[in-house]
């Protein structure tokens, strides 16, 4: 195969990944008006409390289980790959069931300890359901990616992703099932790959658990776990500091432009995913310039999608939500400043543990979340939800520059 041939290959690859992500997007923006038109702001605000709650639970719930995965795909033959897949399906079914009720029943003390504004039931139940069984629909696409197999991940992607829209359009928009409904929709979204997922690999289940796997996963995860959970207080605790000054309205504003940014980390994401197997496959090969330079290329690009957006804002959202929350526009131009700063330090993060120094990644989420909450203390105190989102945009800075610095010291073990 000459390399043109193999140029275009890898230029239709892409494509189909970043479609994957971009269809569905564009599933979820047509029907926002509508979502919009039927969704207040103390919805919007009870959305954003009980998701940031994500951030705080996924890790320990997926214990980066799939990362694993990915990171021993190219050094794995064919046998250990089975061992590794029965061994990583079976701990997310089972051990990642039973910390994710343990999680459940730690959030209800916590909202009953604090007193809580909002409702635990049914919203707790959702949120936390869906964080579960969305890590197979997660393990399902990261198999295609790795394996390159680009066509499969687009149709799944387009699929679920079209399912979604139509149960959100069902449950807010038809029966006016405000934020229940939506994070219903989210829950039954999830719900229906995972049935699917785990009858196409029902195989992998007789295949005999072992403890040396389990010991891998568990060593390499433990630190993530904790450096995971600690990202809460970077994208989620802003939401809880917000709830406790009482104005449910202006978190509902806050909510909205956080999703439209959201939006843009959908598409940042989605660029970040395609390269990710290069990055892989760069840190396998201890090719530093190669990680360098895509870093680079997709941060430019990030970068430039967001300056646009900051430009267009006041149309798109005033399009995007019937006019109802144009009030969040402001806010948004700040927040969207964050997908630059979040799209560069887990970048960096990703080099990070691609490399085997984890533990890099503990000690400066560690340090640079004792930061963060007093930057977000003081800033949540002293300008409500403006220093919330000027504070979404620097806690990455942060970390970023705190993870540089640890590379550069730890620089001799990669090089």
């Amino acid at each position: 195969m000459n390399i043109i041939t193999r140029y275009k290959i890898y230029l239709a690859s892409t494509g189909k990944y970043l479609l994957a992500s971009l269809i569905p997007l564009v599933f979820s923006v047509l029907i926002n008006p509508l979502m919009a038109k039927n969704l207040s702001p103390e919805d919007y605000a009870t959305i954003a409390y009980f998701t940031s709650f994500g951030s705080l639970f996924s890790p320990i719930i997926g214990f980066f289980i799939i990362d694993y995965y990915l990171r021993c795909y190219y050094q794995s033959t064919k046998e250990e790959l089975i061992k590794l897949k029965g061994t990583a399906l079976k701990l997310l079914l089972y051990m990642s069931s039973l910390i994710g009720a343990l999680c459940l029943g730690g959030l209800y003390v916590y909202m009953t300890a604090a007193r809580v504004s909002f409702n635990f039931s049914p919203y707790a139940v959702y949120s936390l359901a869906q964080v579960y069984l969305s890590l197979f629909y997660a393990f399902q696409l990261a198999e295609y990616k790795i394996a390159g197999k680009s066509s499969e991940y687009l149709k799944v992607s387009v699929l679920w992703g079209f399912v979604v829209v139509l149960l959100n359009f069902f449950l807010v928009i038809i029966i006016k099932g405000g934020a229940s409904g939506k994070l219903l929709a989210a829950l039954l979204g999830s719900l229906l790959p995972f049935v699917v997922y785990i009858t196409n690999n029902r195989r992998f289940f007789k295949v005999k658990f072992d403890v040396k796997i389990v010991k891998s996963f568990l060593i390499f995860g433990a630190p993530l776990v904790l450096a995971g959970m600690l990202e809460f207080f970077s994208n989620g605790y802003d939401k809880v500091l917000l709830e406790k000054g009482g104005d449910t309205i202006s978190l509902g504003y806050y909510a909205v432009a956080c999703q439209m940014s959201g939006y843009l980390n959908i598409f940042s994401t989605a660029l970040k995913s395609t390269f990710q197997p290069d990055m892989f496959k760069a840190i396998a090969e201890k090719n530093i310039r190669r990680c360098t330079l895509i870093i680079l290329l997709i941060i430019g690009i990030i970068g430039s999608i967001v300056l646009v957006y900051i430009v267009l804002c006041p149309w798109v959202i005033s399009l995007l939500t019937a006019g109802r929350y144009v009030a969040a526009i402001p806010l948004s131009r700040i927040t969207a400043l964050s997908v630059i700063t979040f799209s560069f330090y887990s970048l960096i993060s990703l080099f990070t543990y691609g490399v085997g120094l984890s533990k890099i990644t503990l000690y400066n989420k560690i340090i640079g979340t004792a930061l963060n909450i007093v930057l977000l203390t003081l800033l949540i105190r002293t300008y409500g939800v403006f220093g919330a989102a000027w504070g979404l945009v620097l806690v990455y800075v942060i970390y970023a520059i705190g993870n540089l610095c640890f590379l550069y010291y730890y620089r001799k073990r990669f090089m």
